[in-house]
């Protein structure tokens, strides 16, 4: 039984007999006196009356011209046939998460659903395969295959990595290539969230509930002259359980013991380090996912500003002096300067120095007790709070063109800030000390502060040290081009034509990135840790099987789609037409 998707294209028949009558209008005759008929030498007569429709005339011509028409109006109105025993693709999504690893070689969910994929061809055909890795991101590990032998290549891609499996995007991705033509097939070790129901859809978990510690949790930051470690370690498992933890920096052992956790229970460890300690790594002994079990430390970033405080006045160059002391972002040398905090009128020369201009007093100061208002959305501001306090400022004062206030006291700008066009930045503070009482409070330093980490923000390097995988890792190059070697050797070189860049990484361990040449080469560390509490759970792990495909008898009702071979045929009768009109020397 056919079936039509347009239907209202048999409108378009009405054609046909339009050809017909053109066949029985074609040859009608004008009476026409003329002196003789001698000249012509008719093969046929016409009939007597001069009648205005002739017999008609019926070529081959016109029977292939009413079939190209017929074939046109039948690929318009899109036809479909039954076509008995038709297969149909498969798509498979491929759970790309860390947990597909669990158990040992040969029984981990990822083994098991290779095996499992093999069983499901030999007990049905289908017509192609195409596969998704099921990550943080969808991707397509290839093109399309004929057979499951061809996908050798794009299953060495499916490396189950990823911290976490977003199956539903793939299997929306999965559903809009399949254009609901395609059987679906999902691979990995957990219980979908509802049941799939009926159609084209089969959920199959390969999973199995298992005793695994997992760091979920690591953490080293920067507390003065030391760093300071964060680890913990959770039993996310349904039984209690016994692992030892090892703390190493080189070959040296700097914390060991055995941990024994409840269900769900945590351990939490911190402790001291030396600042120039190397890369740390905290190890857990073997258990059912290797891959939660190590994590690296690498020295935290200690983003120092270069500061010079241009200022004569011993008083004030002290206060300066002391709040920059206090944030622990002042580098040690000031040459060249990143920042210089001055009082003249001119701009700071240097193309890496931001401009503190410091206002001289006015000889009446103004004392401005509130209201504040300040730009929330500037980095300046953040956690900076104004309740109570006295500001000395200059009474009267107006923003010089081109400045944005970020503090005012009602109209009158306190700070303002202007952005100059080759990225660096110029402040303008009014601010008399002994008419104020802000930088008595702990609110000044925090101001200070805010400074500092905005110009090292604007520096090039890394922002963090150590990081989790699944996180953008910001990067702000010194030149355009950027190489980053991975944990397993291989190198990446990116183009980086933007101050900033997103660095690709997908593999837990320590990387190395570098950029600029010649005395601005800069190299830097960093690592990348698997923490993924919820990736680590293996009590949630199941086996199982949800959804169905269609029948076979479904199978055999499903249509095809018969235009293209409905288009080649007509174009195959119109080349038949031209050669008979070619044959008839350009006559019909």
């Amino acid at each position: 039984m056919p079936a039509f998707t347009y239907p209202l294209a048999w409108i378009a028949a009405l054609t046909l007999p339009a050809l017909v009558a053109i066949y029985f209008l074609r040859h009608r005759f004008r009476r026409q006196q003329v002196s003789s008929l001698l000249l012509w030498q008719l093969h046929r007569e016409s009939r007597e009356g001069g009648r205005r429709v002739e017999k008609p005339q019926w070529p081959l011509v016109f029977f292939l011209e009413l079939l190209i028409l017929t074939l046109l109006v039948l690929a318009a109105t899109g036809p479909r046939w039954q076509v008995p025993h038709t297969t149909r693709p498969l798509i498979v999504v491929l759970d790309d998460s860390q947990s597909m690893l669990a158990g040992p070689e040969g029984e981990r969910p990822r083994d098991r659903a290779i095996e499992k994929l093999e069983e499901l061809t030999k007990e049905r055909r289908f017509r192609s395969f195409q596969l998704i890795a099921a990550g943080t991101t969808p991707r397509l590990l290839g093109d399309k295959a004929r057979h499951l032998r061809e996908l050798e290549d794009q299953f060495e891609q499916w490396t189950c990595q990823a911290p976490q499996a977003r199956l539903n995007a793939a299997l929306g991705l999965a559903r809009a290539m399949g254009h609901q033509e395609a059987d679906l097939l999902v691979l990995t070790d957990e219980a979908p969230a509802r049941s799939p129901g009926q159609g084209h859809l089969r959920w199959i978990a390969l999973g199995q509930p298992r005793i695994n510690f997992a760091f979920i949790n690591a953490a080293r930051s920067v507390h003065g002259a030391e760093d300071r470690v964060l680890l913990e370690i959770a039993n996310p498992s349904a039984l209690t359980g016994t692992n030892t933890l090892r703390v190493v920096a080189g070959t040296n052992v700097l914390h060991q013991e055995t941990l024994t956790l409840a269900t769900n229970k945590t351990h939490r460890l911190t402790f001291p380090i030396a600042a120039h300690t190397p890369k740390l790594q905290a190890t857990l002994g073997p258990d059912a996912l290797a891959g939660d079990n190590e994590v690296h430390l690498v020295p935290a970033a200690r983003p120092r500003v270069r500061v010079r405080i241009a200022i004569e006045d011993e008083e004030l160059h002290g206060l300066v002096a002391d709040s920059l002391a206090a944030t622990g972002l002042r580098a040690l040398d000031e040459d060249p300067p990143e920042l210089v905090v001055h009082q003249s009128d001119s701009v700071p020369a240097g193309k890496e120095a931001w401009g503190l201009r410091w206002l001289p007093a006015p000889e009446k100061p103004e004392r401005f007790t509130g209201p504040f208002v300040m730009d929330a959305n500037h980095p300046l501001t953040r956690g900076l709070s104004l309740p109570g306090i006295v500001w000395g400022g200059h009474p009267g004062a107006t923003n010089a063109p081109s400045y944005r206030p970020v503090i005012t006291a009602g109209n009158v700008p306190l700070l303002t800030h202007r952005p100059e066009l080759d990225g660096r930045q110029q402040l303008t503070l009014r601010y008399v000390p002994n008419h104020s009482t802000l930088h008595t409070t702990q609110h000044w330093p925090a101001l200070f502060w805010n400074l500092l980490d905005w110009r090292s923000q604007a520096k090039p390097g890394l922002r963090e040290a150590n990081h989790r995988l699944g996180t953008d890792i910001a990067y702000r190059p010194a030149n355009d081009e950027v190489v980053i070697q991975k944990p397993d050797g291989t190198q990446q070189t990116l183009q980086a034509p933007g101050t900033e860049i997103r660095l690709p990484v997908n593999l837990p361990g320590v990387y190395e990135v570098h950029s600029g040449s010649g005395t601005n080469r800069m190299s830097e560390t960093f690592a990348v840790n698997f923490l993924a509490g919820e990736e680590s759970n293996l009590a949630r792990a199941v086996s199982g099987d949800w959804g169905k495909w269609g029948t076979e008898n479904e199978i055999r009702l499903e249509y095809a789609s018969i235009l293209p071979y409905l288009v080649l045929l007509a174009l195959a009768i119109m080349v038949w037409h031209l050669a008979c009109i070619a044959r008839q020397g350009g006559r019909v």
